[in-house]
């Protein structure tokens, strides 16, 4: 048995029948797809389900929310009950995955079972097969989903030697009511009342760093909590629906324009994301004066961490500029905006805001969740909204991967949304390109395509700023972009 996190919990304590807290990895690989190919990846997902334990646990909430629920073993698990096939329509291609992916997406994950699924998506063109990890994001962050979708695919890249038959799997028997609550009680004894002092400690100083930061530079959190930036059409109650769509561009390309304008891909990302949305809500009518803000999920993990399961991850918050016409101009306004808050990131602490949700009431949650949902808070006139987008950007392999299953060929990710905020681009590298996938809510993005258009206009506004920059006076100074 292992109890979440607090952070791990807030993605239950915040998922309702219209926020749906789940992630998904779409990988497509070039394989011949045959039926034996399908009875191997089965077997081959048998033996690993004893290197990943989380996939066959299910989870159990601690009778009146007296503490984070627990993991547990299922007793009930079945394999076959977690892996689906379906074809897509001809012909085939990035379109009907698209659709395909938005219906995978718009379910809700069965609590009563390990929340996890694997798709498999036959009749892509060019002898391609797509296959989507659905996994609820209590279990695993983008960070840890990584690892240990790593972990599972160098089982099936092992071409000389077939996985061991797994040896026979005897789970711990479910516990009862009051042995959750015992649990609950010695945890909170143990370990949350004894650390709960030092962690105000730790509290106190960020907050007088914080404060100390804003008298000098200006805090972008501050600011953001004594104004909230402007609402926008991704900025209401969310549906249960879902539109999604990817993009993809030469990472060579965007490594070169970030050397150029003297960023990094982080930048690029942003300025990519900022230029596409200030453009499709130009189309729409309703970009504001005020520049939109965004959320960067950040991952708190020490360098060289093997961590397969849970979260560790904080959000920089730093603004858009969608108010600013000139590209360049833009870019370097969020260059500016992001290295400031990066400033502040260090001297808050990247696990302080992390430690702060553990030690947050469970029903304060959950209380939270039913009162926004009830009264549709993000619906009403007055709403402004933390943040207008989330957009991340995670560096993946940089070499295409060849194992038993075929060449993975790409591979997209997709983070949830959270309600008020009914857009998230989430961007991966891999060989050689940089791979963005859009989810919107379909109320609030019901064109995704034309959205996802803007990135490819976004380049190459970005590549004549360039251009500019050279011509001039100081175009020769140019600094080491990192990622």
């Amino acid at each position: 048995m292992h109890r979440l996190s607090g952070q791990d919990a807030s993605f239950l304590y915040t998922e309702t029948p219209t926020v749906l807290m789940h992630t998904l990895k779409v990988q497509i690989f070039e394989s011949n797809y045959q039926r034996e190919d399908f009875d191997a990846l089965m077997e081959r997902l048998r033996a690993a389900l004893e290197i990943v334990p989380m996939l066959r646990q299910r989870v159990m909430f601690v009778p009146l929310n007296l503490h984070h629920p627990v993991l547990v073993d299922d007793p009930e698990f079945d394999l076959d009950s977690h892996v689906y096939r379906a074809a897509l329509p001809e012909p085939g291609g990035m379109r009907e995955l698209h659709d395909m992916v938005s219906q995978i997406v718009c379910h809700r994950l069965d609590r009563s079972r390990p929340m996890w699924e694997l798709w498999i998506l036959t009749g892509l063109e060019h002898d391609r097969v797509a296959v989507v990890h659905k996994i609820h994001h209590c279990l695993a962050d983008g960070a840890a989903t990584v690892r240990y979708l790593s972990r599972l695919f160098e089982q099936q890249a092992n071409i000389q030697s077939p996985p061991l038959p797994p040896a026979p799997w005897q789970p711990e028997p479910l516990p009862g009511s009051r042995r959750l609550l015992w649990d609950a009680m010695r945890d909170h004894i143990d370990k949350d009342i004894r650390n709960f002092p030092a962690f105000l400690g730790i509290l106190w100083q960020a907050g007088k760093r914080l404060l100390a930061f804003h008298r000098d530079v200006g805090s972008p959190t501050v600011a953001r909590l004594a104004n909230r930036p402007p609402r926008t059409r991704f900025n209401h109650a969310l549906s249960s629906r879902r539109s999604f769509t990817t993009r993809q561009l030469p990472l060579k390309d965007v490594k070169d324009v970030a050397h150029t304008l003297g960023g990094s891909v982080n930048d690029m990302v942003l300025a990519l994301s900022a230029s596409a949305i200030r453009e499709y809500l130009l189309f729409h009518g309703d970009l504001p004066v005020e520049p939109l803000c965004t959320a960067i999920p950040v991952s708190a993990d020490e360098p060289g961490s093997k961590r397969e399961s849970g979260n560790l991850t904080t959000y920089l918050p730093t603004c858009l500029w969608t108010n600013i016409a000139d590209a360049g101009e833009r870019f370097r306004a969020i260059q500016s905006a992001t290295r400031l808050g990066k400033q502040e990131l260090d001297l808050l602490g990247k696990t302080t805001f992390i430690q702060l949700m553990h030690f947050l009431p469970p029903l304060f949650s959950l209380w939270k969740t039913n009162f926004k949902q009830r009264r549709r808070q993000p619906d009403k006139e007055n709403y402004k909204p933390m943040t207008n987008v989330i957009i991340s950007n995670v560096p993946g392999p940089a070499e295409k991967v060849t194992g038993n299953y075929g060449t993975l060929v790409d591979i997209y990710s997709m983070g949830p949304l959270v309600e008020g905020c009914g857009l998230n681009i989430t961007v991966w590298s891999y060989a050689g390109n940089l791979n963005f996938s859009l989810m919107g809510c379909k109320k609030a993005v019901p064109d995704i395509e034309r959205l996802a258009d803007g990135l490819s206009d976004a380049m190459v506004e970005l590549q004549k700023a360039c251009a500019e920059q050279q011509d001039s006076p100081a175009g020769s100074i140019r600094a080491e972009p990192t990622r």
